[in-house]
């Protein structure tokens, strides 16, 4: 009985070694097909649903591209690295994206949705650069070398024209906005603050009250503020004792009010529809919901994704 519980042991163990080492050799093994300009490829996994990438599409789905560094003095020669993280990309398909991606719109330019391909090729055909100087540059900005080979992984799971890409668009920024107003609306109550609101989602407080001329749209004004994330945290202020006070300070910037012309697309959104509700001279709080200020993207280093922001905000001039 004892051993027959260790042959199956042993049996399970070899055939999940065998399962993990056809996969990885399924995935990023031979065959592969070659194309006459010399990219290699091959489909994984399930049939697409035949809806082939055209231009003026969106597309959405994850890519990954590791690279396979030439033989080490060591003998080793599969070693592996991550050159891009599986990242998550949704865009239109279209001559900008080609003239700026033209290895990887020829890879998508292959598949269809639904569908996930491995393409293989060299580090000089991915940087389609003939010139050798250039190339060397190129290479060892991205700590490549020429006898490296890439393996990029994508997945394409949708598909969409600009109708389905607007709809689909539509849908996050409601389901965004539902999470954001509730976690603002959750601020408020912990913080016992009596705010507005608008159609939008905007919530905002006016604390120095004026009998000042309204902000209107195309108007120009300066304004003084500081932006702040839910945790306190500022991240931006044109007030010089606020940027000392939190060690932001920069000697070479101009400390002074924002000058901008309300409704010409300058500020986020949050702010040309906050700053049309107040007058000279007012203070407010504007707690904006991600989507009315800097959405998915955030602003690298200083606000992350889909965050909601508070701006103190106060208008000093209208020209």
């Amino acid at each position: 009985m004892k051993r027959k519980i260790v042959c199956t042991s042993i049996t399970l163990v070899l055939s999940l070694g065998l399962i993990c080492y056809n996969h990885q050799y399924h995935c990023y093994g031979y065959p592969f097909v070659t194309t006459p300009s010399g990219l290699s490829y091959k489909t994984i996994g399930k049939k697409s649903s035949g809806k082939k990438v055209q231009d003026g599409q969106w597309i959405q789905g994850f890519i990954t591209i590791k690279v396979i560094h030439k033989k080490e003095a060591n003998g080793d020669n599969h070693k592996e690295s991550i050159w891009i993280n599986q990242q998550k990309y949704i865009f239109p398909f279209n001559n900008d994206f080609h003239l700026k991606n033209k290895k990887i719109a020829e890879m998508m330019g292959m598949m269809q949705e639904k569908q996930r391909m491995v393409f293989k090729c060299t580090p000089q055909y991915y940087l389609d650069e003939e010139n050798p100087a250039r190339l060397a540059q190129l290479l060892k900005q991205y700590k490549l070398n020429q006898e490296d080979t890439l393996l990029v992984d994508i997945k394409l799971d949708k598909v969409m024209n600009h109708e389905e890409y607007s709809q689909m668009l539509a849908k996050c920024r409601s389901a965004q906005l539902a999470k954001d107003k509730q976690l603002i609306i959750d601020y408020l109550t912990t913080h016992h603050i009596q705010a507005s609101s608008t159609d939008s989602g905007l919530f905002y407080t006016i604390d120095q009250p004026s009998q000042g001329t309204p902000v209107v749209k195309g108007q120009t004004i300066k304004v003084h503020y500081t932006g702040r994330l839910l945790d306190g945290t500022i991240f931006d202020t044109s007030v010089e004792e606020v940027a000392k006070a939190n060690n932001l300070y920069n000697p070479h910037r101009g400390y002074q009010p924002l000058e901008f012309r309300v409704g010409e697309g300058r500020v986020i959104q949050g702010w040309e529809e906050g700053l049309l509700l107040l007058k000279k001279h007012e203070k407010a709080r504007l707690f904006i919901p991600s989507i009315l200020a800097y959405g998915h993207d955030g602003v690298k280093g200083a606000i992350p994704e889909n965050a909601i922001l508070l701006f103190e905000v106060e208008v000093v001039d209208l020209c």
